[in-house]
């Protein structure tokens, strides 16, 4: 095993993450005794001092029983927490609770959180909310040990390999997890999912229905985001199914800035943005090509910019191409003040209910360990008709 010796931490935390590890590899299995301080200091290269002092922290935490001279591990084997823990739900996810409830009702991925913590409350359980990115050292492991009835994984809008990793760690270690997701799906867990072929497939139909023929899902190809197939997959069926040939996906296309920056609503952050969607769509809008007449934009907030992108292409959006939204956050939508452009059509993925459904389904995970076989468990959008 490698041991963590760096001076990006103290060696105190050292000393706890590499008990922690063997803790987590079974080295140190149930009620083993852990080896004397003078051989974890020469194991660990650090100071008796600094390996009683970690032993001491790991005490404190639970994490360890001293038991008369010695320390014992005594990480509890699976289900057998206490009766307090066996009520509590982790809610583990990128965003602070009051954020969380005040996007309750809105189409940002908070509101995720805020039903699934509606579902724990109305099932009189326990929570325990904890913001994944304040996380540090060992403290995904301490987790683990204290044993909570189960997890609830809310994974960011970004793509973020910590938090697949976490699901990974937390699922191995026996406690029932379900999550939400962006970006890649773990097999050994459940997930709760919008069900964006559906989603996609309203959003076409209706577009088909308003006399749109030539409409491109505008999203990439070579993303490895789950839903960009499950898009693709909606459009598909809506395209065939009215006996039209779907446009392949764009090898690339204009994949939007992250709304998360500091400068993310700056205004020449917007004509950046414009030039150089209108660079990707150029190859769409050649004079004398067949042009689309529809684009199916991967976001509410990517329209604005497609929208002005448009323009400099002398095309007129809403007239000579209709672009559809996704998400619902158009009342968010801080480019508003620099394109006037407004979806017809958008997306509302039903973030509330699927948090409610996540712990209904963690739930049922607990109180039917014999018969639980991981599932995705995919919730209806809802489409919204604005013009």
């Amino acid at each position: 095993m490698n041991y963590t010796n760096t001076a990006i931490c103290s060696p105190r935390e050292q000393v706890i993450r590499n008990v922690m590890a063997l803790i987590r590899e079974r080295e140190l299995p149930p009620d083993a005794e852990v080896p004397a301080e003078n051989l974890l200091a020469e194991r660990f290269g650090v100071s008796r001092g600094t390996v009683r002092s970690g032993l001491a922290v790991l005490a404190e935490r639970g994490v360890l029983e001293k038991r008369g001279r010695r320390m014992h591990v005594v990480p509890k084997p699976k289900g057998s927490g206490s009766s307090l823990m066996n009520r509590t739900i982790i809610l583990l996810g990128p965003s602070d609770k009051d954020d969380a409830i005040r996007k309750r009702n809105s189409g940002f991925m908070d509101a995720i959180q805020a039903g699934a913590l509606e579902e724990v409350m109305a099932r009189n359980m326990h929570s325990l909310w904890l913001n994944a990115s304040q996380l540090h050292g060992g403290e995904l492991e301490e987790l683990a040990q204290i044993r909570p009835g189960g997890a609830l994984l809310f994974t960011p809008a970004h793509p973020a390999p910590a938090f697949d990793a976490a699901a990974r760690q937390l699922a191995a270690s026996g406690i029932p997890v379900v999550s939400s997701v962006h970006s890649t799906l773990y097999e050994k867990i459940d997930h709760v999912l919008p069900d964006h072929a559906e989603g996609t497939r309203q959003l076409t139909d209706e577009l088909l229905r308003r006399g749109c023929k030539r409409i491109l899902c505008y999203l990439s190809r070579g993303r490895a985001e789950y839903w960009v197939a499950a898009r693709y997959r909606g459009y598909s069926a809506a395209m065939q199914a009215a006996g039209l040939t779907p446009e392949p996906l764009p090898e690339n296309c204009y994949w939007g800035c992250n709304y998360d920056a500091e400068d993310a609503w700056q205004e020449s952050r917007f004509h950046e943005e414009v030039r150089l969607a209108a660079g990707y769509l150029l190859d769409y809008f050649r004079p004398g090509a067949p042009a689309p007449d529809a684009l199916l934009a991967k976001t509410d907030w990517d329209v604005p910019i497609l929208a002005a992108a448009l323009r400099l292409l002398g095309r007129t959006p809403g007239k000579d191409v209709v672009i559809a939204g996704y998400d619902n956050k158009i009342a968010f939508n801080g480019w508003s003040r620099l394109e006037n452009y407004t979806p017809p059509l958008t997306v509302d993925k039903r973030n509330n209910e699927i948090g409610r459904r996540m712990t209904a389904r963690l739930l049922t995970h607990i109180d039917s360990p014999e018969s639980w076989k991981p599932e995705n468990i995919l919730v209806t959008p809802e489409l919204i008709t604005i013009s």
